[in-house]
Parts: C-alpha cells; structure tokens; sequence
C-alpha cells in the first residue's frame, strides 16, 4: 500500500471548490494513469480517513487522486480504487455509495502473495523472475476492448457487464489456467456446453443444501430463525411459485439472509390448508418440520389470507412496510375512488368478474377495507369519500390530476423537452407500491414552471387546463406528508443489519409528524405548518388509520429494550414498556427456569437533539447511570440480567445502528439476553426480503428465457442466494 503511505505525508485537498469532476475519468482510464510509472506521481490512491469509513473494504481501497499546480493532490470525486492491483470502480462517497461490490474484489495481487505451495526446479526456471502485475499493451488493450464491445452488442449485453465480479472472476480463472500449460489453448475447450451447465446447477444446488441443511437445525434449535412465505406469479407463462427465505443470526451474532426455494407452487388451488402442505413440504428438505411443529420457527408475512391461515397457530409478525402502504392507501380513498370508477364506467359482466377477482387476491386489501376504527373516536377514519370538504377533495383531484399529467407526458415523449429546459424527467406511481406516489409528486413539484411553458406549446389544451388544477400549495403539502411514509418505508426495509426494532422507530416518526412536529437537518424541533386547508384533515385521517390499523407485537418492543439506542423506550408509553419486560423475563424464564417479579417505573431522563430518524428516537445519553432516574425498570426482589443492562452505562462506540456488535461483545456477561437478542433480530419487520427474491426471478424469467423449468430457476436463485454469503463469508458453512 505505497500510496496510502504516500498519502499520509502528503497534503490532499478533498474541498469541493478543488476536487476533479467525475465526467474527465472513466474507471478504465484512471486504471492506467493509476499504473503508469512516472517520477511525479500525478495520479495516486489516497487513503479513504472518513470518521464514517467502518467497512473492511477501505483496508483495501481508497480514492484516486491527482497532483494540481500548488503541489496538493485533488481527489477524483466518483470513483475508488485498490491500493494493490489498481482496478477502479465508481463509487459515491456522498453516503449514498455502498462497499458491497468492493468486498466482493478479488485482487489478483493478494491471491497470487497467499498462495503457498512448493515449485519444483523447472518451473522455478521457466518462470519470469518478475512476479508483479503487467500492464497491457496498447493494441492488446485495443483488442479486448473491441472484443468486449463486439459480444456485448451481438449478445445485447448491458455495458456495466464489464464489472459484473462474476466475470472478472472467471477471466481471471482463464488467465491462472493458461499459465499451466505452454501451448495453445483452443477458447472452446474451456467453456462448458449449456445442458453441462444446466446440469452443474442442479448438482451444486444440491451440495449447498446438504450443508445448509446442518446450519439451518442448528438457528432453528436455538430458536433463531424466522421464514419470510410468500407466492409469486411470472409475467410470461403465468407459472404460481412458492418463494421461502430464511433469516437468523447465528453464535457469532452475524445476520444471514438465504433463499430456501423459489419453486413451482403445484398444489391443487391457493387456500390456507394447500399453502400450509407446500410450504411444510419445502421445510422438510431441510429437516426444520420438527421445529416448526414445536413452534421454534418465526414467520413474517404480509395478510394475504391463504398465508395468515396457512400459519394459523404459528409465531407470526406481520409485515409493517405492508401495513403501512395499506394506511395510505384507506387513507387516500384509492379502494373506494376505484370502485366509484368501475361503477360509472359501463363494462361486461366478464369483465367486472375479473376485475373483482384480481382486487380481492391483493394481499389484505379484503382485511384492511372490513376494518371500522370507533366513530366516536376516530371521526376523520370514518369519513366517506362523499363526505370531504371541498377543500380536503381538492387534495385528492391534486392526485389524480398529476398522475393524468405524467401519463400524458410519458405518452408524448415529453420529458426529454422538460429536461433540455433544465427540468426534471416525471416519474410514474407503480400499482405495487402505494407509497412511489411521492416520487411522482416530487417530479413535478420540481419542474412545474417548465412543464407550464411546455404544455402552452401543446396542440391539446385540455393538459393545460389540468395543470391550472395543481394547486402548488396543496402540492407541496402532500410531498411533505408523503415523503415520511416513503422515508420509513425505506428504512424498514433494510436487508443487511435487524429491523424488528424499526417498527419503534417508525411509528413514533409517523405519529410525530402527522401531529404536525419534526426535526430539522440540525435536530432542531419545527412546528409544520401546512399551505393547504384540506391537508389537516388527511393528517387526522392517516394519524387516526394509523393507531387502528396497526398495533405493537410484544416482539417489537422487546427488540428495541435490547437495542442499546433504544433500551429505555423513551418515546414508550409505560402499558408498552410493561408489555416489552414482560416478555423479556419470560424469555429469561423459558431460558433458566426462573420467576420474574413485577417491574416499578420510575421518571425518565430529560430528551435531547437527535438529527436522523434513526438517531431521533434514542434514549437520551446516559448520565449519572447509577442515579434513580436513569433506571427504567427495576426488579422487585433481585438484580436479574434486564436489570443490569437497562442499569449499565453502554459506551459510545455501541450506539449505532446495528445493535449485533453489543451482544457479541457482551455475551458472557449477558448470556439469556444475548440468546434472546440473536432470536428477535433473526426477525425482519417486513417481508422484504422474500419480495427481492421475486424480483430477481423475474429478471432470471425473461421474455427470452420464459421457458427455464422452475426446476432450474430455483437452484439459480439458490446457489446465488448462497454465493453471495459465501463471498462476504468464506467460512459459512464451517
């Protein structure tokens, strides 16, 4: 890591005003001037010292760097690069970039120093004394590059295939194999035949899940493992899938995620007791019925009713991310504005047959309409359409009109007028997701004078007459609101780290700023005041959906007392705070054999800033723990583990947003509560999982490839799902 060293003596100038523009570098242009030999060193790798910088991939990466006229290096913004072998690759270090695909670098440097094995004489002597990478020559360059492009066309392959690691990775197989041999290597000789492939697959799929298999009884035993059941349909054959994703975290408190299946759904039809059969079917492959049957399984799941009845008398959490987009949906009148639709719009009996059966087989939306909040209690739920206010109408017009709008923009090619104007392209709601309804708002919020000036010029006036229907108030209102379904949206459905306890979070974020508070980029308390008269309203609406459509498992809570951040539940009322102990000293109980004595409340510490959402709701910063006020709960008759972690000062450095790093370290201090920490974050508060499952199937299940056997289509889903771990975790299966 010479330049890294390089750079600790050298002055580097990261100011915005004095770094390079990504768009002068390609990552394949910087790789060279990154290895070309000059005395100057105008291009070197610097080390990445953000304070932020935790990941392990920046033991092995930096940012290039280029020397400017007063001797000061100047970061390349948008890309980094390894110190050993100099592959670049792009990488925003805004925040928003992530080191997923960095810890996957295979560094060619690395492997060739580890590798130890004994060279007889000859092969010493045909060997180039010189051991370090070699940089191409131009017209081979040239070669590869139009070799690459040639394929990449006739195959229409995308162009970022060129980073794909699993490419980078057989190319470099193809370069260790030919330094064996001496003659010339024929290219098909090395390329296996598809139906090899195919067959290949299916083998390794089956070795994967015999050592699964063990792992999986082993989280199931300590009862650390929760199933995310879903059912899926493709696009181009119509073909039912059963999709099962695994979640746990295992003795060295690390969170796995693995596809256990995504295969063809063969039973007779979709009630509870079919769905049960196949998802029992696929459990047995691993040897986890025994577990199930002793209810040691988690399940979460969305409402669709074959699911909630297939899992009937199981541990069930229900997936917050789809509550959540049903509140908004009641909430905007989307199931009643569509019916009022159907019923004025003259259609065949057929027709309307269809429709109905498609709306009901939406995952709770039967559930979600047959719920009846109290109407003395909550009055803005139970508020018909026809009900509304002309004002509070007026916001629902907002809506469809701006979907009418980018619809129309769409159809007319539009965007690409709106952004050589210095616009932004619109963005149009998709039918999965109620909450993508904020991307569009916001698109049109941003270019509204240009789409005013565009439409003027339009041939169809009625999309001019429909502009003058957006009120800019009510607008920026409904952005305001929607914008913090989406961001909590987002963050529940988080893969790489535990999300029971964001349920917490999140609904204290929710009820905070429907009741018209926040905080600021600062973490400064704000009053929201609101243009437009009909927003109040739907603020009522959804707050009061909200507190009737959704309410606290025990399992929330617990997770949150056990996140270091949130041990406390300061933003709890102390009915959640009882329930969440409660079951903490239960488990304790189930765990040694133990009685728990009633817990007493006491007054909590004062609040203070907190800028994220995250950040928002933590308890406030310990201070003088072993004062009265500080202490939670306290049992009755002894000091039981509960007791000594709600009374300990945590340090600093375990108050992040992964909570896995304090059990591990605390484990022999804390043995049941670190037990009963890895059994609730195994849980995900949402299903998401399993619905990215689907979603790389469909991009396996292509118009091209609609005839792979479902067969096949699981065992890609499988082995990828285990190549992923086993790329972040070599030992896996040790």
């Amino acid at each position: 890591m010479a330049e890294a060293d390089l750079s600790s003596v050298m002055p580097i100038d990261t100011s915005p005003a004095n770094t390079l523009k990504d768009q002068a570098f390609t990552t394949t242009s910087l790789e060279h001037l990154l290895k070309r030999k000059d005395s100057r060193k105008e291009f070197i790798i610097v080390e990445n010292n953000q304070k932020k910088a935790k990941s392990a991939a920046w033991s092995m990466f930096g940012f290039p760097a280029r020397l400017i006229e007063d001797g000061t290096y100047s970061r390349i913004i948008g890309f980094t690069s390894c110190f050993q072998c100099k592959s670049t690759y792009t990488f925003q270090s805004d925040g928003s970039g992530s080191t997923k695909h960095l810890l996957r670098h295979n560094c060619p440097k690395v492997s060739s120093a580890s590798e130890t094995y004994q060279e007889e004489p000859i092969e010493k002597l045909m060997k180039s004394k010189s051991t370090s990478s070699v940089t191409l020559a131009k017209e081979d360059f040239t070669k590869m590059r139009d070799e690459l492009t040639k394929w990449i066309c006739s195959s229409m392959r995308p162009f970022n295939i060129t980073h794909d690691p699993g490419l980078r990775n057989v190319l470099q197989t193809v370069i260790e194999i030919g330094k064996k041999y001496s003659g010339k290597i024929d290219g098909v000789d090395l390329l296996a035949a598809p139906t090899t492939i195919s067959a290949n697959i299916h083998r390794l799929a089956e070795e994967y899940r015999i050592l699964l298999r063990s792992v999986l009884i082993e989280q199931a035993s300590a009862g650390c493992l929760c199933i995310c059941p879903d059912l899926w349909s493709d696009k181009h054959r119509k073909i039912n899938y059963l999709g099962l994703i695994a979640v746990f975290v295992n003795k060295n408190h690390e969170l796995f995620s693995v596809d256990l299946c995504c295969c063809e759904y063969n039973e007779a039809d979709k009630t509870g007791d079919s769905v049960l059969k196949a998802i029992r079917c696929q459990l047995d492959l691993y040897g986890l019925l025994p577990f199930m049957d002793k209810k040691k399984i988690v399940f979460t799941c969305d409402r669709g009713p074959n699911i909630l009845k297939a899992l009937k008398g199981q541990p069930v959490i229900l997936c917050f991310a789809h509550r959540i987009n049903n509140v908004l949906k009641k909430g905007f009148y989307q199931q009643e504005r569509k019916r009022a639709i159907r019923a004025a719009t003259p259609s065949s009996k057929d027709k309307r047959s269809k429709m109905d059966i498609q709306s009901s087989s939406k995952s709770s939306s039967s559930e979600d309409e047959t719920i009846a909040p109290s109407p003395s209690k909550y009055v803005a739920a139970n508020t018909s359409v026809v009900e509304l206010s002309p004002k509070a109408r007026e916001l629902l017009d907002i809506i469809t009109t701006c979907k009418q709008l980018v619809k129309y923009v769409k159809l007319t090619g539009l965007n690409k007028p709106i952004q050589d104007a210095g616009g932004v392209a619109l963005k149009q709601v998709t039918v999965v997701r109620w909450l993508s309804m904020s991307n569009l708002l916001e698109s049109i919020e941003s270019p509204i004078d240009y789409l005013r000036s565009i439409l003027a010029k339009s041939t169809n006036s009625r999309q001019s007459i429909k502009l003058n229907k957006i009120n800019v108030d009510g607008l920026k209102d409904l952005i305001c609101l929607l914008s913090v379904f989406r961001d909590v949206s987002l963050l529940v459905q988080t893969g790489n780290r535990p999300s029971l306890h964001m349920a917490y979070i999140a609904m204290n974020k929710l009820e905070h700023h429907l009741n018209g508070t926040d905080v600021d980029k600062e973490g400064e308390s704000i009053t929201l005041n609101d243009r437009h008269e009909g927003t109040e309203f739907f603020r009522k609406r959804l707050f009061q959906l909200l507190k009737s459509m959704f309410s606290f498992d025990e399992k929330h809570l617990a997770a949150a007392v056990l996140h270091p951040l949130y041990r406390k539940l300061t933003f709890a009322s102390a009915q959640w705070k009882t329930m969440a102990h409660s079951f903490i000293r239960q488990q304790i109980d189930d765990i040694l054999g133990v009685d728990y004595h009633d817990q007493t409340f006491l007054s909590e510490p004062a609040k203070k800033k907190h800028k994220s959402m995250e950040d928002q709701f933590a308890d406030p910063d310990d201070v003088n723990i072993d004062s009265e006020n500080d202490i939670i709960s306290v049992s009755a008759s002894k000091n039981d583990e509960l007791d000594k972690y709600l009374r300990m000062s945590i340090d600093d450095i375990y108050k992040q947003p992964n909570p896995l790093s304090f059990w591990k370290d605390n484990e022999s201090k804390f043995p049941c509560l670190s037990l009963i920490a890895r059994r609730l974050f195994s849980i995900p508060v949402t299903s998401a999982a399993v619905e990215r499952s689907f979603s790389a199937a469909g991009l396996v299940v292509t118009k091209r490839r609609s005839s792979l056997d479902p067969r096949t289509l699981n065992d890609i889903l499988f082995v990828r799902s285990i190549q992923n771990i086993l790329e972040q975790r070599p030992n896996f299966f040790s």
